[in-house]
């Protein structure tokens, strides 16, 4: 069969620039699994308190310019932005989670886009193994966010799905290609300095759970 036939589904995958939705990057640009499905890469510019929109931003930017070049596949990347910058005249501590933001956003593609029949996310072993039972309530609160995004279409859903849900964060790291691994961004309370490359914290809990191996390496 001829790659990217309009036979099979579209996937939509939901790319944040960090080492989880690069890895599902990686495997859908690569595995033989994906690579006939025609592929949308849609990344949210998410601006809250954390600041980290223009760090991820120039992550995506690298690594999809990176696959752009060097592999033979075809894609289309979308983007859109969602602000809780708001937030702060009414004193919340608190803003949407990740992965509800990209729940909603990728319904509402899905309810444009009558091809989509997959949602890839960046879900891995070590949030499984680490997350409890935490993890698995905020995932199934975000799959019921999209179902209800949908609840008015009249079409079969399309199926979430986990490429790298296999993989720790580390074997993740350890099999991207080099020129796509340093352009990768975790941290969730970036440095910024004029003229210069964003830094990491140090001190966040994704740079805590990296430290190991990312940091050494970059």
């Amino acid at each position: 069969m001829e790659k990217n036939s309009p036979e099979k589904p579209t996937i939509l995958c939901m790319y944040s620039g960090g080492i989880d939705s690069t890895g599902v990057i990686h495997e859908l640009m690569t595995n033989e699994k994906y690579v006939d499905h025609p592929l949308i890469v849609h990344h949210i510019h998410i601006w809250n308190r954390e600041n980290r929109a223009k760090a991820e931003a120039a992550a995506v930017n690298a690594v999809l310019s990176y696959y752009q070049k060097n592999v033979e596949r075809k894609f289309l990347v979308t983007e859109s932005t969602f602000s809780t910058m708001g937030f702060a005249a009414l004193r919340s501590n608190r803003f949407p989670f990740d992965m509800d933001v990209c729940a909603f956003f990728s319904g509402n593609i899905c309810a444009a886009r009558k091809d989509i029949g997959f949602v890839a996310m960046g879900r891995t072993k070590t949030d499984v193994d680490s997350g409890g039972d935490n993890f698995a309530m905020r995932m199934k609160r975000a799959q019921a966010i999209f179902k209800s995004v949908l609840s008015l279409e009249e079409r079969k859903l399309p199926e979430y799905i986990f490429p790298v849900v296999d993989f720790t964060k580390k074997e993740i790291w350890d099999f991207l290609p080099e020129d796509v691994r340093k352009n990768t961004w975790w941290c969730r309370r970036p440095i910024y300095e004029e003229g210069k490359r964003p830094k990491p914290c140090g001190k966040c809990i994704t740079c805590k759970d990296v430290k190991d191996f990312a940091n050494a390496s970059v």
